[in-house]
Parts: C-alpha cells; sequence; structure tokens
C-alpha cells in the first residue's frame, strides 16, 4: 500500500530543496503538502470532508524552521504532510485544479487530466471516495464519447492499466477491444511493446513500479497477459463473426433475398476482407447498415428489418466480449468477475 508519510523532521525536508506552488500556495491555508518538493498551501477544511488520510493528518509545528522567516509565524500551525511514495505532483496540482474549481473535470476534460484525478482520489493516495467516484464516471463517458480511431494507442495502453487498478469494468472492456482492432499483435508489431509483469502489476504502489508512469513515448505498452488476452478475444471475435460475415443475409421477400444474395461479395465480404473485418464486428455491422440497400434493391420494410437486426447484432457482440473476457482473463490474483454489475 502507498505509503502516506506525516512529518516534522528538519533534518529529512532540509535534505532537498523544495519550492512553493506558483498557484496552490495559499495564506490563509491550514494544510501544507509536499509532494515530490513541491509545497502546496491549502486550506484543510475543504479537504478533511473528503479525504480520510488528510483529515487523519496531525499537526507539527517543527516545519516551521525550515521555511523563510517570514512564512514561519504564518505556517506555525498548519498540518505539514510530506508525502514520500506513490503520489506525484503533477496529479496533486490536477487534483487541487478540480477542487478549487479553477478546472474542475468534465465530459470534455483531457484523458491526462481525468486519470490524475482518479489517481490522487484513489484510496491509495489521498483517499477521496466522491471525486474519485466523480472521477471514473467521467473516464467512462471519455469512451463512451471518443471514436476508437481518435484515439491514441498510449491512451489505450493506459486506460487498460487504470482500469484494471481502479476495477472500471466499462473502461477496460472497451480499451481491450479497441486495442485488439488496432494493433497488431499477431505480428511483431514495432509499435507494441510488452512490458515487465512487474511494471503492470496491478496495485503496484511506489512511483517506478506505477503502471501509469509507462507510457511515456508513442505506440502500445501492454503487459504479457493483455497481449495474451486480446489474441483470445480475437479468436473468440472471429469464431462467433465469421458465420455472420460470410452468409448473405436473407429476408421473407424473395426478391430481396435475390439481391443480398447477388451484393454480398462485394458489398460486404470484399470491403471486409480488406479491412480485416472479421475481428471487427461492432465497425463491419455498422458498415452493413450504413450501406444504401434501397438503392440497390432491397425494399424499405426489409431495409429496416435488416438494420435493426444488425444493429441487435451489435449490442449481441459487445455483450458476448464481457462475458468472453470473464471467462478468459484473470488480472493479477483475482478474476475478472468483477466486470459484473
Amino acid at each position: 500500500m502507498c505509503k502516506h508519510k506525516v512529518t516534522g523532521s528538519v533534518e529529512s525536508q532540509t535534505a532537498v530543496e523544495r519550492r512553493k506552488h506558483p498557484v496552490y500556495w495559499f495564506e490563509d491555508g491550514s494544510l501544507i503538502l509536499e509532494v515530490h518538493n513541491v509545497e502546496f498551501r491549502v486550506h484543510r477544511s475543504l479537504f478533511q470532508r473528503h479525504s480520510s488520510f488528510l483529515a487523519s493528518a496531525k499537526p507539527r509545528t517543527t516545519c516551521a524552521a525550515t521555511l523563510a522567516a517570514d512564512d514561519a509565524h504564518n505556517v506555525a500551525h498548519s498540518v505539514y504532510c510530506s508525502i514520500d511514495q506513490g503520489f506525484n505532483s503533477r496529479d496533486t496540482e490536477a487534483l487541487l485544479e478540480h477542487m478549487y474549481h479553477d478546472f474542475p473535470l468534465s465530459p470534455d476534460s483531457s484523458f491526462e487530466r481525468i486519470v490524475a484525478v482518479l489517481r490522487s482520489t484513489g484510496p491509495q493516495q489521498f483517499d477521496m471516495p466522491t471525486p474519485h467516484a466523480h472521477a471514473k464516471a467521467i473516464l467512462v463517458s471519455y469512451f463512451d464519447r471518443k471514436n476508437p480511431s481518435n484515439i491514441g494507442p498510449d491512451i489505450l495502453s493506459e486506460a487498460v492499466a487504470i482500469a484494471r487498478v481502479f476495477r472500471i469494468s466499462p473502461v477496460l472492456k472497451t480499451a481491450l477491444y479497441h486495442t485488439m482492432i488496432i494493433a497488431d499483435l499477431d505480428h511483431d508489431d514495432a509499435d507494441v511493446t510488452v512490458l515487465d509483469p512487474q511494471i503492470q502489476l496491478p496495485g503496484s504502489t511506489t512511483v517506478s513500479e506505477s503502471p501509469f508512469t509507462t507510457n511515456t513515448g508513442k505506440g502500445y505498452k501492454l503487459s504479457k497477459l493483455d497481449v495474451n488476452l486480446c489474441k483470445s478475444l480475437m479468436t473468440r471475435v472471429i469464431d462467433h463473426f465469421t458465420p455472420i460475415l460470410f452468409t448473405p443475409a436473407t429476408t421473407p421477400h424473395m426478391a430481396c433475398t435475390d439481391v443480398f444474395a447477388d451484393t454480398w461479395m462485394p458489398l460486404i465480404i470484399s470491403p471486409a476482407l480488406e479491412s480485416d473485418g472479421v475481428y471487427k464486428p461492432i465497425e463491419t455491422l455498422e458498415q452493413m447498415r450504413s450501406i444504401d440497400w434501397g438503392k440497390h434493391g432491397l425494399c424499405p420494410v426489409c431495409v429496416e428489418e435488416k438494420r435493426e437486426e444488425w444493429r441487435k447484432e451489435q449490442e449481441t457482440v459487445w455483450n458476448m466480449i464481457e462475458k468472453w473476457l470473464e471467462e478468459e482473463a484473470e488480472v493479477g490474483s483475482w478474476h475478472i468477475q468483477w466486470l459484473k454489475h
């Protein structure tokens, strides 16, 4: 578990140079947080309401001896928290920007901002359940709204790690699915880096071990577990979707069935083979729905019926992906049964 150390030791505090944060150092603040040599002076009453960690911090007055003379009197009765592991100053800054409503989380927030608040409010850091739940909901909505083609591999990789640590099943399912359909996992793709298992371990607490600090640079950074999981998921998807893709659709109308028989190869199968659509069922079914079938001779009733049928098949596949993940994967020492709600 992440260590939260409240200290008043002059020696430990003077060993390295610290700096005040340029924004979050309030003269009337009653709580001083030192995170990676950056000091934040904030209002303890605001954070006590949300953070069990900060609410339990004990006042220390010896920290005043380490400050400039004109600051010593003002901070002598502040709570001083020197946090030595598992935190970083950028995440703390993002949290304060949210708490002070300078940049509150919203559906339009960047992925980086959302996960910074999610990490800093988690049980291994400031332990703020209400803001943490809000950050989780915002992260889920981020993936609900985003077109996967616009989400980079670095974000997808970090989303997998984030979802594992904080058990956010909708994000894990979405990130793994889109990793499967975008990354070339069956070949030695230069954009895919297999991480050391110790780096990807759920529940890592130190900065060096944290899965959030491994996604530097471009490309996918996945654990061996996730690579194998995506490959197994791909096999399941292909087995399920191949009969649907390669079998021309039928309708109660013979004339409309003949239209499908004549057009299925050029309109469905050939484009799917060119785009690897056999393991992209959601996207391939959407392409099937978007075709102007009336232009090719289908009657309006059959067009509407088939589009609704393919929409339901999208829902079926999406639900089955969750079931397949439960059957295929283990996350650390526990099974993905937490995907169930």
